[in-house]
């Protein structure tokens, strides 16, 4: 539900008098009234506002195979991943599974064969996480302009993830300060 209010504030125009050189008054004379200002704001229900952004995340629902990786090593090296773990991502083609219940909880796995994680959140709404190369962050998923936008925050650094539908692929950006890799999927189920 939707709620929309106006406010308006405005003086009332007030009678008085007005003298004139000859001694006289001039009865009555009306100031004009002052602009009407007004102010609109629109209140949504919070579960409403839920209700609308799950449906958005329903297009990346579905299992997604890997299909390219662009500048994933440098990407891992500007978080800090040393050689071996890199090493091992840079041949992992993960698949990527997402789906959201009734409650409007969003589960993303990553499943390879070398390491399967999981997260579980709700749009807006921080949480812990332990990332696939065992870093501890402070994450927080939002929907913006159609795009999971996943911001992982620790030790004073900050990445983000952005995931979006394009051509109907999933296309998952990962951006660490000036480096970007780009991650291509394609929709299996």
């Amino acid at each position: 539900m939707t709620l929309q209010a106006v406010i308006g504030s405005y003086r009332v125009a007030e009678k008085r008098t007005v003298p004139l050189k000859n001694g006289q008054t001039l009865l009555p004379h009306w100031k004009r009234a002052e602009p009407r200002v007004t102010a609109h704001f629109v209140v949504e229900d919070k579960e409403e506002k839920n209700f609308k952004d799950c449906k958005m995340v329903e297009k990346f629902v579905g299992t997604w195979k890997m299909i390219s990786s662009d500048n994933f090593d440098d990407y891992m090296k500007a978080l800090g991943v040393g050689f071996a773990t890199r090493q091992v991502g840079n041949r992992t083609k993960p698949n990527l599974i997402v789906t959201v219940d009734d409650q409007g909880t969003i589960c993303l796995k990553s499943q390879s064969t070398f390491k399967t994680t999981e997260i579980k959140f709700k749009l807006n709404e921080p949480f812990d996480e332990t990332t696939a190369d065992d870093r501890k962050t402070r994450t927080v998923v939002t929907l913006e302009s159609g795009k999971l936008v996943q911001k992982q925050n620790w030790d004073g650094k900050e990445t983000n993830i952005e995931r979006e539908i394009t051509d109907g692929k999933l296309i998952a950006k990962c951006i660490m300060g000036d480096v970007v890799a780009v991650r291509t999927y394609v929709k299996e189920a």
